[in-house]
C-alpha cells in the first residue's frame, strides 16, 4: 500500500513538474509576430457628449440648490426614481446622520419638498 501512494505521489510530482516546464519553456506563449501586431495598434478614443439634465423648478428649489448640489450633481438626483414622502426623508436624514451634510433640520423638510415634487409618486399611483 505504502509503494502504491508513493509511485501517485510521483506521478503527480512529475506531471506538476512537466507542466511547470512547459509553462517556462515557452510552450504557451503566443508566437512572436502575433505579439507585435497587438503591441502596434493604437489606442482609441472616443468623446461622449455631456448630457445635463435640467434643474427642474419646484418649491423649494434654492434651498435644493444650496445643500445638495454641493456634493451631487443634478443628475444624481434626476435619475433616482420615484419615491414617496416617507423615503425621501429618510435619503435626507441619512445624506445628514451617515455623511454629514450641513442642513438644518428646516431647510431637511424643504428639500424633502422639493424632492417629492419633482421625483415624488405619480398622482393616481
Amino acid at each position: 500500500m505504502r509503494a502504491y501512494v508513493n509511485r501517485a505521489c510521483l506521478r503527480t510530482v512529475l506531471v506538476l513538474l512537466g507542466l511547470a516546464f512547459g509553462a517556462l519553456t515557452g510552450l504557451s506563449q503566443q508566437p512572436a509576430a502575433k505579439a507585435s501586431k497587438s503591441a502596434n495598434k493604437a489606442v482609441q478614443e472616443i468623446t461622449l457628449p455631456e448630457i445635463t439634465p435640467e434643474i427642474a423648478p419646484g418649491p423649494n428649489l434654492e434651498t435644493y440648490e444650496k445643500r445638495c448640489l454641493l456634493c451631487h450633481s443634478n443628475r444624481y438626483v434626476a435619475m433616482q426614481p420615484r419615491f414617496s414622502r416617507t423615503v425621501w426623508e429618510k435619503e435626507v436624514k441619512k445624506m445628514v446622520d451617515a455623511y454629514g451634510a450641513l442642513i438644518p433640520p428646516p431647510e431637511q423638510q424643504e428639500i424633502v419638498e422639493y424632492l417629492v415634487a419633482i421625483r415624488g409618486p405619480l398622482e393616481g399611483k
